[in-house]
């Protein structure tokens, strides 16, 4: 039961947050955002530590702090980051070397596929 409690306040704790990122979707808010994030984070209750979590684009911590996938890319589409510089950033990586990682698990992957025909 006290798990449950936990994970049931952490949701609660990070519905501001989330609903931030939701609210997204909507042109106007996400020019209000661009303009001064600042100004925009201010109509929702969150703490500072979420705060600092949006304004700094920290996407290994928004993660970490239990924001979906689908709402991180609010945040990139309106910063116009890609998926590609999203995933590198929560790996604590460069774009350059996710693409690489990448590159190299799709030529492993490769024999696999032969294996198929």
């Amino acid at each position: 039961m006290r798990r449950a409690s936990r994970n049931a306040t952490k949701t609660t704790r990070s519905y501001a947050l989330s609903r931030a990122l939701y609210d997204l979707r909507e042109p106007d808010k996400r020019q209000t955002f661009v303009t001064d994030a600042n100004a925009y984070l201010q109509q929702y209750p969150m703490t500072e530590e979420e705060r600092q979590l949006l304004l700094t684009h920290n996407w290994r911590g928004l993660a970490e702090h239990g924001i979906s996938i689908y709402l991180l890319t609010k945040l990139s589409a309106t910063l116009k980051v890609d998926f590609l510089e999203m995933e590198a950033a929560m790996r604590g990586w460069t774009r350059q070397e996710f693409q690489q990682f990448l590159e190299k698990q799709a030529k492993r992957n490769r024999r696999y596929i032969r294996l198929l025909d």
